[in-house]
């Protein structure tokens, strides 16, 4: 929850406010006797050098302009799904979708704009969700969002540096394993809806 994080000790409270939104999700080694500035500054050092280094391995082709940029793609792609088999395919979906100037209508924009990231949204979306106004929905709004909408791990921002290529526009979770349906066209993204209902 990106608003309520904070690292504690006892001389010390940093807010989220204090934390720069370029920060990999990964697992951090640390001593009990570390203060919190110090396991803040080691995980801030790890994700400027890995994701510098990500981008400048990445595909020339992209369309993304800086690290931000990749990290507010990365931080969707996280919240899309959690295989990372599926990230490269994602990111290349919301890939094509920007080339061909639609919105990425991402349903974790949504949920972020109704919560600001404070709390689950623990119910499903309604449709009248999706016309929530907010800078943060990609439904109603082009292009990214101004910020992440969580901090992304290694797979993620990696999966946007070097997207699948394809023509997928359109995918949707065809099971509780959290595996994704992938298709080129609205006609196919309808079949795949009706068939992953059909499954569940």
């Amino acid at each position: 929850m990106l608003s309520k994080l904070k690292f504690i000790d006892p001389d010390t409270e940093l807010n989220i406010e204090d934390i720069p939104d370029e920060i990999i999700a990964n697992t951090y080694k640390y001593q009990v006797t570390d203060k919190a500035e110090r396991i803040l500054q080691n995980i801030i050092k790890f994700s400027s050098e890995f994701s510098l280094n990500v981008w400048e391995e990445r595909l020339e082709s992209i369309p993304l302009s800086n690290i931000s940029e990749m990290y507010i793609l990365a931080s969707i792609v996280e919240k899309e799904t959690a295989l990372k088999r599926e990230k490269p395919i994602i990111a290349g979906v919301f890939f094509n979708r920007i080339k061909s100037k639609m919105r990425l209508q991402s349903d974790p924009t949504v949920e972020f704009s109704l919560t600001r990231g404070e709390k689950k949204l623990n119910r499903k979306l309604y449709r009248k969700d999706l016309k929530f106004i907010s800078e943060f929905n990609t439904y109603i709004n082009h292009g990214l969002p101004p910020s992440i909408i969580c901090f992304p791990g290694i797979d993620s921002l990696i999966a946007v540096s070097k997207p699948y290529r394809s023509d997928y526009k359109y995918f949707v979770s065809k099971n509780l394993r959290g595996e994704h349906f992938f298709s080129t066209n609205y006609k196919e993204h309808l079949e795949n809806i009706r068939a992953a209902k059909n499954a569940k």
